[in-house]
């Protein structure tokens, strides 16, 4: 009875190990290799981009979806809304994106915004508790951006997008509901955020190539308190799917 109970000990240590085994490679994997096939089950047809999102010392003027991307094979649907907003005294323009896979800004930038590559020298700042957010002019017009992660902080390059879904994208609830078929392992949402403002006067755009010690002009700090108010309204009104 002894040999045999120490056997079967033995033999369920042995299958544990060999799922626990099977179990951490599959995490890993599904970690590092997110994979692009998940998009065809996504849900995003059910999520809802709402038509008001109110700011701060900002009037909500006009809300219109986005205009659906063409390239020579398809027309691919967009998203996402386009706000105007206005204070009497100059106009701002807020875009909002629902993307399932994102990462680079830069990439969103020429991709998905059609800004040449060249004209783009963005510098990025940080906010403890927000993230990150780039700050950039392109044709006269400043402009305000970032990735509003569904968890964790906002990001602005792939390296920050990926180390915050490692970090902050997944846990044990997710593994759980993962494992019965209910989500993604890890969080991969993202709302391509971008603010602008047309310039309206002349002002100083040299680089600094330490933008943590760069003092921002006048419209850059409106676009900034704007999207901070932008920022918070999003992370708690994150659209479901």
């Amino acid at each position: 009875m002894n040999v045999l109970q120490t056997h079967w000990q033995t033999t369920r240590v042995s299958l544990l190990g060999f799922l626990l085994l099977g179990l951490l490679g599959v995490l890993t994997y599904k970690i590092v290799v997110p994979e692009k096939t998940e998009q065809s089950n996504d849900n995003t047809e059910t999520v809802t981009i709402p038509d008001t999102v109110l700011l701060s010392n900002w009037n909500l003027i006009d809300t219109q979806p986005l205009q659906s991307m063409k390239t020579e094979d398809e027309v691919k649907p967009i998203l996402g809304k386009v706000y105007e907003y206005t204070n009497d005294q100059e106009s701002l323009t807020a875009e909002i994106r629902y993307a399932q896979y994102s990462g680079s800004f830069n990439h969103f930038l020429i991709k998905d915004m059609g800004m040449p590559a060249a004209t783009i020298n963005p510098d990025i700042y940080y906010k403890k508790g927000v993230g990150h957010y780039a700050l950039f002019e392109h044709e006269n017009t400043t402009y305000l951006g970032s990735c509003i992660n569904a968890k964790g902080e906002a990001t602005v390059t792939l390296d920050q997008y990926n180390r915050n879904r490692y970090l902050r994208g997944w846990g044990l609830t997710r593994t759980f509901l993962w494992l019965i078929g209910e989500q993604d392992l890890v969080e991969y949402r993202c709302l391509w955020s971008i603010m602008s403002i047309p310039d309206s006067s002349e002002l100083d755009f040299t680089i600094n190539i330490d933008p943590n010690n760069k003092e921002l002009n006048e419209v850059e700090e409106k676009l900034e308190t704007a999207w901070l108010d932008w920022y918070s309204w999003w992370k708690n009104n994150f659209p479901d799917y």
